[in-house]
């Protein structure tokens, strides 16, 4: 079995190179050169996104194969291509790798990772690779495009504007707590386990429903995808300290595994849907005129979309409206941060 030491740098290079296949036409040089070339379309704006992943805060693998890993981090920069609007066709990815890491983990890493990229039609065209002296790091560069006139951005939200979600957000954070759970063993792996572990382990971005909305001519004013959190993520399209937003507590989607397991382990459902992360929905906000109709261009997505508030003018106020009524505010904060102890593993 061959080890780090014996392949060297450049040979893992090899390696990795022999076992991807997905090729992009717009890719002229791609792995082994100083640079990757390529060229961009006319009529375009480009995208560029980057995310680094440390072992033991956003993944641990004793939760993760490396074949899930591998998709995992390329879908959650694929969610922010699609988060704008826009469509994929480049990555990079460097690597830190402590010495011990098996070559078969990375092998299997690299299935996974050339898995996505023909899922999502990506040319996984260079990176870099160095020694780490403890944990795996993961740095994944996407680029994408989108048309010039229809990118979506986190600002430009207005009072009155409708609040809409696809999907039903809390899963993947429920499916980690259940792969955490030192009590996992007695819990059953039913059909709502495994959906729920299958959200957090391998995660949908959401690019034919972005794409959708980007071809319309609805008239879209904030997007962002649910990474950290839904009232996390919903501050940021609150342009902070200008606006606010009141939720409709009846009106959040809710999967019915979410409220099985829920009612089960007596967790409470709502606040995993308010500040659950990775789940990789599309969070945006709609002129209100246009909300009607956005029923009938989803009829046309694998994912259901929801209306779920409205924005409002108080600023840096997020409103829950419960279903009997009353009001609470929500604290922006909810949801992860990396630098206040609640990581992910």
């Amino acid at each position: 079995m061959a080890d780090l030491k014996k392949l060297g740098e450049f040979g893992l290079i090899d390696r990795f190179r022999s076992r991807l296949h997905t090729r992009s036409p717009r890719v002229k040089t791609g792995i082994g050169d100083d640079c990757a070339v390529f060229t961009t379309q006319t009529g375009t704006i480009q995208l560029i996104s980057t995310d680094a992943l440390v072992e033991s805060v956003h993944f641990d693998l004793k939760t993760i194969s490396a074949a899930q890993l591998g998709r995992k981090v390329l879908a959650a920069n694929v969610s922010d291509i699609a988060a704008m609007g826009g469509k994929p066709y480049l990555a990079m990815i460097s690597l830190g790798l402590p010495q011990s890491t098996p070559v078969k983990f990375l092998d299997e890493l690299y299935t996974g990772l050339e898995t996505a990229c023909q899922a999502y039609r990506i040319e996984l065209a260079g990176g870099d690779t160095v020694a780490s002296p403890k944990h795996l790091f993961i740095n994944i560069c996407i680029l994408g495009e989108a048309r010039r006139n229809r990118v979506f951005t986190r600002t430009g939200a207005q009072p009155g504007d409708q609040i809409l979600v696809t999907g039903t957000p809390g899963d993947s954070s429920l499916g980690l707590r259940l792969l955490q759970s030192k009590k996992k063993k007695s819990i059953a792996l039913t059909k709502h386990v495994r959906h729920l572990t299958q959200r957090h382990l391998e995660p949908s971005p959401r690019l034919d429903e972005a794409r959708l909305l980007a071809r319309s001519k609805l008239r879209l004013t904030s997007m962002i995808d649910v990474s950290d959190g839904l009232v996390q993520d919903l501050t940021h399209l609150c342009t902070p300290g200008r606006l606010g937003a009141v939720l409709y507590e009846a009106h959040l989607p809710r999967s019915q595994a979410l409220e099985s397991i829920c009612k089960k382990m007596g967790y409470s459902s709502l606040d995993y849907i308010l500040s659950g992360g990775e789940d990789y929905e599309l969070l945006f906000t709609l002129k209100k005129e246009d909300a009607k109709k956005i029923r009938r261009l989803f009829l046309k997505a694998h994912t259901p979309v929801s209306l779920i508030g409205e924005v409002t003018s108080s600023p840096g106020k997020i409103i829950l409206e419960g279903e009997n009524g009353g009001r609470r505010n929500l604290k922006p904060s909810v949801g992860f941060n990396h630098f206040k102890g609640n990581h992910r593993q």
